[in-house]
């Protein structure tokens, strides 16, 4: 994880250099969880280019592996759903499901296709995003979906087909969630580094003086859940956004400049 304190401490410097200004931490927070999501969206893009990387055998091997790398940074986020029958909150009918709030992108599905919750009984889901392909696929003589090769249409919900009325059966939803934020020390029943899903990553302060510096609330903090490695794009992100709320071009072309470098 990413300390919010030394991101806030070095984004402070640098809008302080010359004396043009400083982030207060208000401000700093409206940014906070913007940076770490543009820095999560760009893993993704890390990830497309490791792969074409390893198409073209141009990928090191063992530990030096950049799908490697990238796939170990993004395994922090995936995570695992079941859902059974009516009684969970994404139930909506036998064939239609929400997605988790949380979702930033469905890896897999697996369907109970008979009820009885046996191994035997899942099976693998193909997913389909394009609205304009079901009726094709499902009148199709060839590909119509079945019991044992379900299709799934992933829109603003979830939908299996074929659509059997009577299933009364389970749906597992693996999906990369949205980075949220972690705990700087152990607050009630979480412990240091645990994952507080319901906030993103804030700096609470207990003083604030007029140059910026601050004294920290270290329980109320929330540190970025981001890899320690991803610190100094997180910084560059944040950079650009108050260079432009600035208008401060050195600050602008700082962030750029160590964005493009990456």
């Amino acid at each position: 994880m990413i300390s919010v304190i030394e991101v806030y401490n070095t984004v402070r410097d640098l809008c302080n250099k010359d004396q043009k200004g400083f982030v207060t931490p208000k401000v700093f927070n409206t940014f906070a969880e913007i940076a770490q999501q543009n820095v999560f969206s760009e893993m993704f893009k890390e990830l497309s280019g490791a792969k074409q990387l390893r198409a073209r055998n141009l990928d090191p091997s063992g530990g030096d592996s950049v799908y490697r790398s990238v796939k170990d940074d993004l395994s922090n986020f995936v995570t695992q759903i079941q859902v059974t029958g009516d009684d969970s909150p994404l139930y909506v009918n036998s064939n239609t499901f929400k997605r988790p709030n949380d979702t930033y992108k469905i890896i897999s599905l697996r369907y109970d296709v008979d009820g009885n919750e046996e191994v035997a009984s899942w099976a693998e889901v193909e997913l389909v995003y394009d609205t304009e392909k079901i009726p094709h696929i499902l009148n199709s003589n060839l590909s119509a979906p079945t019991a044992a090769y379900p299709v799934a249409l992933i829109s603003n919900v979830i939908q299996v087909f074929p659509n059997d009325e009577t299933y009364t059966g389970a749906l597992v939803i693996t999906y990369y969630r949205q980075p949220a934020s972690k705990y700087p020390s152990n607050v009630g029943n979480y412990s240091y580094g645990d994952v507080d899903v319901t906030l993103g990553p804030a700096l609470a302060v207990e003083t604030a003086l007029d140059d910026g510096f601050i004294i920290p609330n270290i329980p109320n903090c929330r540190h970025f859940e981001l890899p320690e490695h991803y610190k100094g794009e997180v910084i560059s992100e944040i950079a650009k956004m108050i260079g432009i709320r600035l208008r401060d071009d050195m600050i602008i072309a700082y962030g750029t400049a160590e964005t493009t470098e990456k």
